[in-house]
């Protein structure tokens, strides 16, 4: 009879081993094309707790040839924004604040919208706040232009005369809602946000390697440097900007399967608060919004998927947490070329039941909507009555348009020119730049436009008259 169970203990044994190198060698060969002399990789995943994969391909460094390894930090893009979700739901578990709280009970400097915004209105995406990104755009100085800081991203919040919607009533991505996350949680815990998180999440969890990308001056050791491709050739593209909460966290696929093990020892959150965070949010009207507190929601060859990609500079990053399976998937890359998704999900599909090979690429994220109509001509005396200088407080930037060779012409500052294509009526397009409607007053002039680009929806100008000083 010992005999016997020996045996069979040694088939198991073998078989599952079997099982495991053939696990293994499915996921190598996803990243075969990877090698030494390009930016990587690094991935892990796990099962029941129990990792099964472990790996890291490419360079964390080109110029000094040093290779990523499991143990190199990346940073992790929007993957961030759940730690901002979780300290929020952490402060309202305690009592310190309710998710239906007021916004401005906390933040006073943001104005007074048409409806109430909640801090759930926040952690949904759900506010109507613009995207500040996307704002500072429209200044002519988009992100990995310029430096930025965690005040300049409020400050620009908070000049927002208007909306994109009546908050709760649509969704939209916006990283301006974490940006004020991150202030709720300073104001009532006096504390940073990284000092806050290190000692209600890191250390109690034991990641000791994650921080938070609060100086983008500061010495990382073991830090991989970000780049992407571009006309043959690999370039440094590191986020060199201050503002965190949205993006920022610095960390390891050790320490992000060490976060997704909260779905499974509930050691942070009661049972009500754990529900909660992965309870996708509802608008006004009842439609769900497939995103609940920092994560998103959805369904994947027949599981539940609970999870979240980053895209900052030329970092990528992919968590994913699949219930049923008890499965956590982590991707972390320094090259701007990579798409998180698309990986991600075929490394899932390998423990989900499906061929890898044969599930379609994600595509990479959202871009602003291009004009696909007709382009209409006009007449330069037609053009003549839009030219002139126009000024937004919202974003306190001039545009002066002007005429130049039958078309008309936007100059935002020095070396920056773009072209109006007029489609119909008051209404022209430029790719890249959004879409103008302008408006006229009784009589017919014009006076002023608003112009919309993806996730900060009409931002107004009017016109101004010589001597106009902003």
């Amino acid at each position: 009879m010992k005999k016997t169970l020996l045996l069979l203990l040694t088939l198991l044994t073998i078989s599952l081993h079997a099982q495991e190198n053939d696990t293994t060698g499915r996921i190598d060969a996803l990243f075969a094309s990877f090698h030494n002399d390009m930016p990587g990789v690094a991935v892990a995943v796990s099962i029941d707790g129990r990792l099964i994969y472990d790996k890291a391909f490419g360079l964390a460094n080109l110029e000094y040839k040093v290779p990523n390894t499991t143990a190199t930090l990346f940073e992790a893009g929007s993957v961030s924004k759940q730690f901002v979700a979780a300290g929020i739901l952490l402060l309202a578990q305690e009592g310190s604040l309710s998710l239906d709280d007021d916004v401005r009970k906390y933040i006073p400097q943001l104005r007074e919208y048409e409806a109430p915004i909640t801090i759930d209105m926040l952690l949904s995406h759900t506010s109507g706040i613009k995207d500040w990104g996307s704002l500072y755009a429209l200044t002519g100085w988009p992100r990995t232009t310029r430096v930025y800081t965690q005040e300049l991203g409020w400050d620009i919040i908070f000049k927002q005369s208007g909306l994109n919607f009546l908050p709760g009533s649509q969704y939209s991505y916006s990283n301006s809602n974490y940006m004020l996350l991150v202030l709720i949680i300073e104001k009532v815990t006096g504390k940073s946000m990284a000092q806050f998180t290190a000692e209600a999440f890191f250390e109690p969890l034991g990641m000791t390697s994650t921080l938070w990308r609060d100086n983008y001056r500061a010495v990382v050791p073991g830090r991989s440097t970000a780049y992407t491709w571009h006309k043959g050739a690999f370039l440094l593209d590191m986020p060199f900007e201050n503002l965190h909460g949205p993006g920022g966290l610095l960390t390891t696929t050790a320490d992000l399967l060490r976060w997704n093990n909260l779905y499974r020892d509930h050691l942070i959150f009661n049972p009500e608060y754990a529900t909660n965070r992965v309870t996708q949010r509802k608008l006004n009207n009842g439609q769900g919004t497939a995103y609940a507190a920092g994560l998103t929601i959805d369904k994947v060859y027949g599981f539940d998927q609970i999870a979240h990609s980053g895209y900052t500079a030329g970092y990528r990053a992919w968590l994913a947490w699949y219930p049923q399976k008890q499965l956590s998937v982590v991707l972390l890359s320094n090259f701007a070329a990579f798409y998180p998704e698309d990986f991600g999900r075929r490394i899932a599909a390998i423990f989900l039941g499906q061929d890898p090979q044969q599930q379609t690429a994600q595509a990479p994220p959202a871009v602003p909507a291009v004009y696909e109509g007709k382009i209409s001509e006009t007449r330069e005396a037609d053009l003549a009555e839009f030219a002139g200088n126009y000024y937004s407080p919202d974003i306190e930037t001039i545009y002066r348009l002007f005429v130049l060779d039958g078309q008309l012409k936007v100059c935002r500052r020095a070396e920056d020119v773009f072209t109006l294509q007029h489609l119909s009526g008051d209404f022209f397009t430029s790719v890249g730049n959004g879409e103008f409607q302008f408006e006229r007053n009784r009589k017919g002039r014009v006076t002023g436009f608003k112009v919309s680009v993806s996730r900060a929806e009409n931002v107004p100008f009017d016109l101004v008259t010589a001597g106009f000083k902003p």
